[in-house]
């Protein structure tokens, strides 16, 4: 159970963040989106975009996937509900 807490606050403390709610809005209206893109979209710093992508993706909102040189990130659905229904269970209690 304390896993799954763990697990919970990851999530919401990465929407916890109105550039991280942003760069969600913009991965759902596009699907997939190279990192560079997503960095230029917010005129962000490099290092910044990497932040909160990875952010992101350890609280499995998101996932990647490498091509070459380019890392393209997009929505993790699955994991989104995953989290979502565990949320629902323990809320339920």
């Amino acid at each position: 159970m304390k896993d799954n807490n763990e697990k919970l606050i990851r999530f919401f403390k990465a929407l916890a963040n109105e550039e991280r709610i942003e760069i969600v809005k913009l991965l759902k209206k596009n699907k997939e989106m190279f990192a560079q893109d997503v960095e230029k979209y917010f005129y962000l710093e490099q290092s910044t975009t990497s932040h909160h992508l990875n952010t992101l993706k350890k609280a499995g909102i998101t996932k990647s996937r490498k091509e070459g040189r380019n890392i393209y990130y997009a929505i993790d659905f699955e994991g989104f509900q995953k989290l979502w229904t565990t949320f629902e269970k323990i809320i339920n209690r």
